[in-house]
């Protein structure tokens, strides 16, 4: 079922005049509870958010790629790490809406589901480049801007910017009408890479009333994740958004007291597994969720670390990975990070 309408849009209606939109079939997802390790834990399941594949980034996609569309674009470039989950969803939604998708990607710590990954990546059609590291994505993304032309849409890591952002205000307003009197969370845990999921969060909870108290927590370098970045990413989009009709006041401002940023979980790095990230993985997977190493049970960890009574988990991998048709050809140094 594709869904038609976007909650943000429903909400402030003349923005469907003024910023681009397309669904990529995002449906509500449900609030599920689930005892674990002995605690009642709310989960936000957006690892159902959309079919072939779910996760936090469709719904970032279905503003940056329609911005894309709105701008004559016919390509999408985008970058990340191997294993990284948005470049796969760029992949297979940008392909699915008709553009080519570059995707650069540079190394991390090579575990299966990495490779599962980057495999999936390539099977779904990007044009792989190869980074030699994390620094080089802004360069590489301006050079192949050059190289393919003015028809070239930007996406940035992670779809991070204050386009991207809109996905996640809208996702804090639908969980503002799921939640009634009596059953608000004390507070709500994501995990935080380029800040774009949590920054939306807290915006959204923002514009809605509601001061609950968000956790990011921090999965990689604070090079990434940091406060000077969340500030940006909310009043970029606060702006966007007023500049679209939309009267938010000050909500930026308390979306930004009410984030704070948890570095306890990031162990030796991004990608790297911990004694904690193993022991969430085993508790949630009792109840029958899957989280990645990277990303999903750092947050989780975070989540039973705490002495919240009403926590609630932000569920951000999608719950089905797209099957490789066949075992795709990649380019040469694809190939050797997977075999050194």
């Amino acid at each position: 079922m594709i869904a038609a309408s976007n909650v943000l849009l429903d909400r402030y209606p003349t923005l469907n005049e003024r910023l681009p939109w397309v669904s990529l079939g995002v449906e509500r997802t449900p609030l599920t509870t689930h005892e674990v390790a002995g605690r009642e834990i709310i989960v936000k399941r957006d690892d159902l958010a959309a079919e072939p594949y779910g996760g936090n980034k469709v719904r970032k996609l279905e503003f940056l790629l329609a911005r894309a569309r709105a701008e004559g674009a016919t390509r999408i470039v985008t970058a990340g790490a191997m294993g990284s989950h948005h470049a796969l969803a760029t992949t297979i939604y940008g392909r699915r809406l008709g553009f080519d998708v570059t995707t650069l990607l540079f190394p991390q710590h090579r575990t299966d589901h990495v490779r599962e990954v980057l495999l999936c990546i390539a099977d779904a059609g990007a044009d792989l480049r190869f980074l030699q590291r994390m620094e080089m994505v802004p360069y590489g993304m301006w050079r192949t801007r050059r190289t393919h032309g003015d028809q070239t849409y930007l996406v940035p890591p992670g779809g991070s910017d204050p386009v991207g952002t809109l996905g996640y205000v809208a996702a804090a307003l639908e969980l503002d009408g799921q939640i009634g009197g009596g059953t608000e969370p004390d507070a709500i845990y994501v995990a935080a890479g380029t800040l774009g999921t949590a920054a939306g969060i807290a915006l959204g909870l923002a514009l809605a009333g509601r001061a609950i108290p968000v956790r990011a927590v921090r999965i990689t370098s604070r090079l990434v994740t940091n406060r000077r970045v969340l500030r940006r990413l909310l009043q970029g989009t606060a702006a966007l958004l007023e500049r679209a009709g939309v009267g938010v006041g000050d909500a930026a401002r308390r979306a930004e007291e009410g984030l704070v940023i948890l570095d306890d979980q990031v162990g030796p790095g991004y990608g790297h597994e911990t004694h904690a990230v193993a022991a969430a993985t085993e508790r949630f997977a009792e109840v029958g969720i899957t989280l990645d190493p990277t990303y999903t049970a750092k947050a989780a960890a975070a989540v039973l670390a705490a002495s919240d009574s009403r926590p609630l988990f932000w569920h951000t991998l999608s719950a089905t990975m797209p099957p490789v048709r066949a075992m795709p050809a990649l380019p040469a140094a694809f190939a050797q990070y997977l075999e050194s």
